[in-house]
């Protein structure tokens, strides 16, 4: 009886440490995680320092290329892309919108329909285009379309004429975050976007005032444009450890030029 208990007891004891073990391990993993979180929140706060640069020769750009960073023993890859200079979902017309589509491969009956669906998803009438659909199409599958501008690059996913996979193809050339009042972009704008714009006039007038490709003009803004304050950038962060885990940040912010504040979040995705 007395090896029996002895047994039992060695046993109890076994498994406390185990599941001590399980649990220390548990709370290195969830502090790992909690400092890729932090790498990443970190590599939006670089961005911003680098884009915010006094001279325009350290001045990172929004230029879509991957910087690499070491930020406490992690590595980040960091991503500044001109919302500007991508495809405004909320902005293009029915003859851009078909571009669109036909940049990505599609044509004839499957254009149509992609075409005509995202224009009535957008539109606020209850009128289908010949090969759209309006709300009472989506009843049956759950699905309220926006009937408004769209709030996010996501909502592509829903028009069953787009769907999943090519709405994450479209992704990083379209934005809903352009303001009306500013034109496109093509500055850093990809040559897919370049082509769907290929009839957009690169050049407006803002209350009387010229806007042109780089900024608002030194009249409309108190000051020589910076190229980047004022306009929406999105940043994309990936922070990775030594074991392969990785932590994402994928932000739209706008400089202000103002030292007390000097970003502000326009979206998060």
């Amino acid at each position: 009886m007395a090896v029996a208990s002895l047994a039992v007891l060695a046993l109890l004891a076994l498994t406390m440490i185990e599941a001590m073990r399980g649990s220390t391990r548990s709370a290195r993993a969830e502090l790992d995680r909690a400092r890729l979180t932090a790498a990443a929140d970190a590599g939006v706060a670089l961005a911003v320092q680098g884009l915010a640069q006094a001279s325009p020769s350290r001045r990172w750009r929004p230029d879509g290329q991957i910087r690499e960073v070491s930020f406490e023993g992690a590595q980040l890859e960091i991503r500044i892309e001109d919302e500007r200079g991508k495809v405004s979902l909320n902005a293009i017309n029915s003859q851009e919108v078909e571009a669109l589509f036909a940049a990505f491969g599609l044509q004839g009956a499957e254009l149509e329909e992609a075409r005509d669906a995202f224009l009535d998803w957008r539109d606020q009438d209850e009128l289908p285009r010949p090969r759209g659909r309006e709300r009472a199409d989506y009843r049956a599958d759950g699905v309220r379309p926006r009937d408004g501008p769209l709030r996010s690059n996501g909502e592509l996913a829903a028009i069953p004429a787009i769907g999943p996979d090519l709405a994450a193809r479209m992704d990083p050339f379209v934005s809903v975050y352009t303001p009306d009042r500013l034109p496109f972009d093509p500055t850093f704008a990809s040559p897919l976007a370049k082509r769907v714009m290929a009839e957009t006039e690169f050049e407006d007038r803002v209350d009387g005032v010229a806007v042109t490709a780089g900024g608002l003009t030194e009249e409309l803004s108190g000051r020589v444009d910076d190229g980047v304050t004022g306009r929406p950038l999105r940043v994309r962060v990936t922070a990775r450890s030594g074991d392969g885990a990785a932590a994402r940040r994928d932000v739209v912010i706008e400089l202000t030029g103002n030292p007390a504040r000097p970003y502000v979040v326009r979206g998060r995705d």
